[in-house]
C-alpha cells in the first residue's frame, strides 16, 4: 500500500536535559492523551476507546495538521492485516464520538475525500517526569548510629515489653483475618456495570398499573446514563403479577444488579441484589402518607443512585431530561407512560394505539417534550411498517421530533426518530447518520438510537461499523427480540446468510411467533434457495400478522413462483392488485411477485412507483438479495440514486 510519508514522532525531540527518557504525553483541548498507559482523559475522567481507535487516534495525534492516507494509517495501525477500509471507517466513527465531536463541524479530526484524514485540532506536547524516590535521612549524627554484635544481650526491660506486645500483635493479626474474611465474603467484587430494574410490584389497592409502569419508568430514567440500564421494553415481561426471582431476571437479562420494588400504600420499598450470589447489598424504604407518589419516586431513586456509586458504579446526577420522569402523578405522563408500553409491542394496532396516548398526552401537557418524541417514534414506526406511503407519515413524524427537541434539546430520543425519518421516508443515508450520531452523544446508552443507527449504516454498505451498532444495542437490551431480529437482517444484507440464520433461530426460540423474524427467516432461505421452507415460514408470518402485510404478501409470492406454484404466486399477485383500489399496498409487494414470476419489466414498473410512493424497504436497494435478480435491468442503477449516499 501506497500512502503520504510520515516522519514517525520522536518523543524526545522537545525534551530538555534532565527528562529526555520521560513518556511523552498529548494535550488538545480538554483531552490528555498518554500512549505509555494507553490513557485517554478528558477533565482527569477516563474515556474508552477500543484498542484500534486508540491506536489510530494516537497515529493522528502525532501528526497534527498532516494529512494521513487511509493506506497509511491501515499499515501503521493493522501492521499489515489483511483488512477492509471500513474497519478504519468504524475506529474513525468511534475516536469521533469518544470526543463528543459534532458530524456538521468536525472540528478535530478532518476527512480528506477519498485521500484520509487529518487532526485539526492544536496539539500540546509534554512529558510525564517520573517521581524520584529519595532515601530517608537520618537526624542523628552517624557517629551516634551504634550496632550491637549479635551475641549481645537485650536488657530485661525490653524483653518484658516484648512479652506484652505478642498477645496484642496476635489479636489484631487475628482481628484483620477476620476483618478480610468478612470483605471478602460481602465484598461488592466487580463495579456494577450493568442493572436491570424489574417492575415495581403493589400490595393490594397500592397502586393501578399506570402508576406502577411510571414508577419503573422513573427509576429507570434517574439511574440511565454511565451506569447501563435495561430499558423498560426489556423489563415489561416480568410484570405479569406473579412474583419473579431477581437472581433469575438478573441471569436472564444478563445484569450484575437487579433493583427490586414494591408499592406498599405510599411506602416504595426497594432492594439491590446481587446477582452472581444472591446477596442483598441495599434496602429501604421511602415515602410517608404526607408525601406524593412523584417525590417518594424522587427521593427513591436518589437514594439508589448514591448507594450504586459506592459500590462502584457510575450514575448520573439527576437533570432536566430525567426529571420528567418524576412527574409520575401527572395526567400527561401517565399517558406517555401507557403510550410507550404499547409503542414497545411493535405492532401495527400497538403503534396506532401508542400514538393515540401520546397525543392524549400532549392535550394534557402541550409542552411535554417527550410526548412529541413518542409521537415521532410512532409515526417513523408505521412508516416502516408499509401501513402507509413513506411521504405521509413523513410530514407528522417530523413536525413533532423537531417539537421535543425545541422543548427539551437534551433529549436523545427525537434526534433518532429525526435520523429515522431521514433514513425510511427522505432517503437520506448521511442526513440520518448526522442525528443519529447526536443522538448517541446525549446518551450512549440508548438502545434504540444505535438499533436505527445500524440500519442507515447498512443500507450504506457499511457493514462492519453497521454491525458494531447493532451488537452495542444488543448489549445495552439483549431480551429485545426487534434489535435481535435486525443482528440477523444485517448479516442477510451483508450475504452471511450462516450467521443470519442462526441469529434469527436465536429470536424464535425466545418466541415462535415474533413476525418479523418469522419473516426474515422466510427471506433467508428464499435467498439460499431452500423455496420450500420459505414458503413455510412466509405463510406462519402472513398468518401471524393477521393475513394483512403486504409486504410479506409480496415475498410469500416470491418464494411460490421460485417454488414452482405459479398458480398460487398469480393469486397472491391479483389480490394485492385488487386491494390497493381500495387500501394502501407498497408497490413493492407487487415488485417483489413479479420477480420471482420472472416478469422483470413489469417489476421494473412496480419498483420506478416504489421509488415515487417512498415504499420504505426500497431503501435498502443496494444491498438487498430479494432485488438481485433485477439490479443488470436497464434502469435499476437510476433507481438506485434516489437513495442518497452523499
Amino acid at each position: 500500500m501506497i500512502g503520504v510519508p510520515v516522519q514517525e514522532a520522536n518523543p524526545n525531540s522537545k525534551a530538555g536535559a534532565g527528562v529526555s527518557s520521560a513518556p511523552v504525553v498529548y494535550e488538545f483541548e480538554s483531552f490528555r492523551l498518554d500512549p505509555a498507559n494507553r490513557l485517554l482523559t478528558s477533565e482527569g475522567k477516563e474515556v474508552l476507546l477500543p484498542g484500534r481507535a486508540f491506536d489510530v487516534l494516537l497515529r493522528l495525534v502525532e501528526h497534527p495538521g498532516a494529512l494521513l492516507t487511509k493506506d497509511d494509517l491501515l499499515e501503521s495501525v493493522w501492521g499489515g492485516s489483511m483488512v477492509e477500509e471500513s474497519n478504519l471507517t468504524v475506529a474513525i466513527s468511534t475516536v469521533r464520538r469518544a470526543l463528543n465531536e459534532d458530524p456538521h463541524e468536525r472540528r478535530l479530526i478532518q476527512t480528506v475525500a477519498r485521500r484520509g484524514y487529518r487532526f485539526v485540532a492544536e496539539v500540546r506536547e509534554g512529558h510525564e517526569v517520573p517521581r524520584v524516590v529519595r532515601p530517608a535521612t537520618v537526624d542523628a549524627p552517624v557517629a551516634e548510629v551504634v550496632s550491637l554484635p549479635a551475641s549481645a544481650a537485650v536488657p530485661a526491660p525490653a524483653k518484658r515489653w516484648q512479652m506484652r506486645f505478642w498477645p496484642v500483635l496476635l489479636v489484631g493479626f487475628l482481628l484483620c483475618a477476620l476483618a478480610v474474611g468478612f470483605w471478602f465474603f460481602l465484598r461488592p467484587g466487580e463495579p456494577i456495570r450493568a442493572l436491570a430494574v424489574l417492575p415495581v410490584s403493589a400490595v393490594k389497592n397500592s397502586g393501578g398499573e399506570v402508576e406502577l409502569l411510571g414508577l419503573t419508568d422513573g427509576l429507570v430514567s434517574r439511574l440511565s446514563g454511565e451506569l447501563v440500564v435495561r430499558p423498560m421494553s426489556s423489563v415489561l415481561k416480568y410484570s405479569s403479577g406473579a412474583e419473579v426471582d431477581a437472581v433469575a431476571a438478573g441471569k436472564e437479562q444478563g445484569v450484575d444488579a437487579v433493583l427490586a420494588g414494591v408499592l406498599d400504600g405510599s411506602t416504595l420499598r426497594l432492594r439491590l441484589v446481587r446477582v452472581r450470589d444472591g446477596l442483598t447489598l441495599w434496602k429501604d424504604s421511602f415515602g410517608t402518607e404526607h408525601e406524593g407518589l412523584a417525590e417518594v419516586q424522587q427521593q427513591a431513586g436518589n437514594a439508589a443512585a448514591k448507594e450504586l456509586q459506592r459500590l462502584g458504579a457510575v450514575t448520573p446526577a439527576p437533570s432536566a431530561a430525567n426529571a420528567a420522569a418524576q412527574r409520575v402523578n401527572d395526567p400527561a405522563y401517565q399517558l406517555y407512560v401507557r403510550g410507550r408500553y404499547f409503542w414497545n409491542r411493535r405492532t401495527e394496532d400497538g403503534l396506532r394505539k401508542a400514538a393515540d396516548y401520546f397525543r392524549q398526552s400532549i392535550q394534557a401537557d402541550p409542552n411535554y417534550a417527550p410526548a412529541y418524541a413518542g409521537l415521532a417514534d410512532s409515526y417513523a414506526l408505521l412508516a416502516s411498517f408499509s401501513v402507509e406511503p413513506g411521504r405521509t407519515a413523513n410530514a407528522d413524524a417530523r413536525s413533532a421530533a423537531l417539537s421535543a427537541i425545541q422543548l427539551d434539546p437534551t433529549l436523545a430520543e427525537p434526534h433518532a426518530s429525526l435520523g429515522m425519518i431521514e433514513f425510511f421516508t427522505d432517503w437520506n443515508l448521511p442526513g440520518a447518520e448526522v442525528e443519529f450520531e447526536r443522538a448517541l452523544r446525549l446518551n450512549p446508552n440508548y438502545a434504540t438510537g444505535h438499533h436505527w443507527y445500524a440500519l442507515d449504516l447498512a443500507a450504506m454498505g457499511r457493514f462492519p461499523q453497521s454491525l458494531y451498532e447493532i451488537h452495542q444495542a444488543q448489549k445495552l437490551d439483549p431480551l429485545s427480540l426487534i434489535i435481535g431480529t435486525n443482528v440477523g437482517w444485517v448479516e442477510y444484507l451483508s450475504r452471511d446468510y450462516v450467521g443470519a440464520r442462526r441469529d434469527l433461530e436465536k429470536v424464535l426460540e425466545l418466541d415462535p411467533n415474533f413476525t418479523r423474524a418469522r419473516t426474515r427467516l422466510g427471506m433467508v432461505e428464499l435467498a439460499t434457495g431452500d423455496y420450500k421452507a420459505a414458503v413455510g415460514d412466509l405463510k406462519q408470518a402472513l398468518a401471524l400478522s393477521g393475513d394483512s402485510d403486504p409486504w410479506v404478501e409480496g415475498l410469500l409470492g416470491d418464494a411460490e413462483a421460485r417454488a414452482g406454484d405459479k398458480v398460487g404466486a398469480e393469486k397472491v399477485l391479483a389480490e394485492l392488485k385488487a386491494r390497493s383500489v381500495t387500501a394502501y399496498v407498497p408497490p413493492i409487494s407487487r415488485a417483489l411477485v413479479l420477480i420471482g414470476l420472472g416478469r422483470r419489466s413489469e417489476a421494473m414498473v412496480a419498483l420506478a412507483a416504489s421509488v415515487e410512493d417512498h415504499s420504505t424497504s426500497m431503501v435498502y436497494a443496494r444491498v438487498d438479495p430479494t432485488l438481485d435478480d433485477v439490479r443488470k435491468e436497464a434502469g435499476f442503477g437510476a433507481l438506485e440514486s434516489r437513495i442518497s449516499l452523499k
